[in-house]
């Protein structure tokens, strides 16, 4: 056998064992793709400090991407203006998300905005027809359920659109509202770190859950994560991270039965 046949023979030898190394590794494995997570400050889920994102959003999405290795970057932008950068693909995903067509998510939800309406502690409001009239603040761009903004209606509220939570959550400390919107554990942890005389009217109005959801173009990412996600949930990796956070488990705090 001449040099030439011998030199082609090894090339589809190596060629071969090429293909069967690279088709046992997950597709993630061979991908130096950066996958960008868009966000905003919501603690105690996500949170900037020193530069860097943290909280329980943050630490599962960590993990998950380390579970499947994929490499990740997290930019902070307001609401509005990350939902239309995941739209339109510049951004992979967005965190925290309720369901919107546009996006792509779930079946795994890890988290839920459980709607709270919020009064002054020197308020003497403690039920929700009592607010009929005033003015109430909610977040600019959230996705609310149908039955809360009917209700808004029924109490003829004025509405009144923030930021975030921990603008409507201060700007209703400070007398600018009757009333806010804000989910109970956030803002609970709100609270308690910058002492902001406000208590809730509970029970809690209604719930929402929330997704990590991504751009319509990316099906395979989504899937992706969305296992990773779910094995999570299965460990207890998730329940740990909220029990860090919030001192009780995400089992315990959000019952899906």
């Amino acid at each position: 056998m001449n040099a030439s046949l011998r030199s082609g023979r090894w090339r589809g030898v190596t060629y071969r064992l090429a293909a069967m190394v690279l088709s046992l590794l997950p597709l993630s494995a061979i991908s130096d793709e950066q996958v960008t997570f868009c966000y905003v400050d919501w603690p105690p889920y996500t949170e900037t400090l020193d530069g860097e994102v943290h909280g329980i959003s943050a630490s599962i999405i960590r993990r998950a991407a380390e579970n499947i290795g994929r490499q990740i970057s997290f930019v902070k932008r307001e609401w509005d203006d990350c939902l239309e950068r995941v739209k339109t693909g510049e951004f992979d995903a967005i965190l925290d998300a309720a369901k919107r067509d546009a996006y792509l998510q779930g079946p795994t939800s890890i988290n839920s905005y459980i709607d709270t309406f919020w009064v002054t502690n020197d308020s003497n409001i403690n039920r929700y027809d009592q607010l009929k009239g005033g003015r109430v603040a909610l977040v600019k761009g959230y996705n609310y359920d149908e039955r809360l903004l009917e209700h808004l209606r029924n109490l003829e509220m004025k509405v009144v659109r923030g930021v975030d939570d921990l603008g409507i959550v201060r700007g209703l400390a400070a007398g600018q509202f009757d009333a806010a919107v804000a989910d109970l554990a956030g803002t609970f942890y709100l609270v308690r770190k910058e002492n902001l005389d406000i208590h809730p009217i509970l029970p809690p109005f209604s719930e929402d859950r929330l997704f990590h959801s991504f751009y319509s173009g990316r099906p395979e990412l989504q899937r992706e994560f969305d296992r990773a996600f779910a094995q999570l949930l299965e460990q207890g990796f998730v329940d740990e991270v909220y029990e860090q956070y919030i001192g009780i488990t995400f089992s315990s705090f959000n019952d899906r039965d």
